[in-house]
């Protein structure tokens, strides 16, 4: 791959990958949006549950949300050890996106959960961990620097993915 096309090459990738963080964060986001609206509205539950399981619901919603964080953080990291281990960098960034996707489609998953459960109890306990599963995704966008921490790579490496400074190795 020439110069040109080598930064052309990291700038869709990174690219391809932040616009589905990007899609990731904003379907919850969107579902929260409707769910809170028909909360401060006074309109019904969408689906009633017995008062006296509700805090047992958003209790359990909690702890399988902090095992959750904790078990895609782990997952994470461990791939991204076996990623950095590579010789090759596109594979390195090849398993460094597949690792990455996964962690945001678990939590993406789990933020719907939230809304779900939101919706059955308009606990304001769940609109905090839902801002809290927010705010931790944030740290974890798809960057270049997130990229170059994560995989340990060397100067070399990182110039030749650094599509930002258009520096030619």
């Amino acid at each position: 791959m020439d110069q040109k096309a080598d930064f052309k090459y990291w700038e869709s990738f990174f690219q391809s990958l932040q616009m589905t963080y990007y899609g990731l964060l904003a379907a919850p986001l969107f579902l929260f949006a409707i769910v809170f609206l028909r909360a401060e509205n006074g309109n019904a539950k969408l689906l009633g549950i017995p008062a006296d399981i509700e805090g047992t619901v958003v209790g359990i919603t909690v702890i399988l949300a902090i095992i959750e964080i904790v078990f895609l953080h782990f997952l994470a990291a461990r791939q991204y050890k076996i990623a950095a281990q590579d010789e090759e960098l596109i594979s390195k960034m090849r398993k460094y996106k597949n690792a990455t996707l996964i962690k945001y489609i678990g939590l993406a998953i789990y933020q719907i959960i939230t809304v779900a459960v939101f919706a059955m109890t308009y606990h304001s306990g769940l609109m905090a961990l839902f801002t809290g599963l927010l705010l931790y995704s944030s740290f974890f966008r798809p960057e270049i620097q997130n990229a170059r921490r994560d995989l340990k790579l060397s100067k070399e490496e990182y110039q030749k993915i650094d599509y930002k400074t258009g520096l030619v190795t």
